[in-house]
C-alpha cells in the first residue's frame, strides 16, 4: 500500500512544478477568512507547491510555524518543504484516495484547474502516462480506473 502513496506523491509533485512556470500568480486571494499579508506572495512552495493564504496559515498552525507572515519558510528548508506536503496530503484526504488507487482524485486535490478543462488540463495525459511508468518501477500492476480527474 505504501508504494501507491509514494507513486502519487512523486508524480503529482513533478507535474505541479510545471504550473509554477506556466502561470505567474501571487495567490493573494483567499476562500476563507484568512487574508494575505501586504507585499507577501503565497505562490507554490515546497514539495506540493503550497499556495494561497489559507493553506499557509493552516499548515503553519499545524506545524507551529508562522507561514502566513513568512511564506518563504516553506522553501528555506527541506524539513519544512516535506512537512507542508505531508500536512496537505493528510489534511485533504489524499492518503485515502491514494490507497483506493484514485490517482485522478489525488490530482484534483492538488490541481483543480487541471481537472476543470482550464489552464493545466493538457498535462493530465502526460501525468497519467508518467504515473503508469512509476507504478511499473514500484512493481505495481497497471492502473486502469480513476486515472483522470
Amino acid at each position: 500500500m505504501r508504494n501507491k502513496a509514494v507513486c502519487n506523491i512523486l508524480i503529482n509533485n513533478f507535474y505541479i512544478l510545471f504550473e509554477l512556470f506556466i502561470a505567474c500568480n501571487n495567490y493573494q486571494s483567499s476562500w476563507c477568512s484568512i487574508q494575505a499579508r501586504p507585499n507577501l506572495k503565497y505562490y507554490g512552495r515546497g514539495w506540493f507547491q503550497l499556495s494561497y493564504p489559507c493553506n499557509y496559515y493552516n499548515a503553519g498552525k499545524a506545524l507551529s510555524l508562522n507561514l502566513l507572515d513568512n511564506p518563504d519558510l516553506v522553501s528555506q528548508s527541506d524539513k519544512n518543504a516535506a512537512s507542508t506536503a505531508i500536512w496537505y496530503y493528510l489534511e485533504t484526504g489524499m492518503n485515502e484516495l491514494a490507497q483506493q488507487d484514485n490517482f485522478g482524485g489525488t490530482t484534483r486535490k492538488l490541481n483543480e484547474y487541471e481537472c476543470s478543462g482550464k489552464a493545466g488540463h493538457r498535462f493530465q495525459a502526460a501525468r497519467v502516462q508518467t504515473y503508469h511508468r512509476v507504478r511499473k518501477c514500484f512493481g505495481l500492476p497497471e492502473a486502469t480506473n480513476n486515472l483522470i480527474c
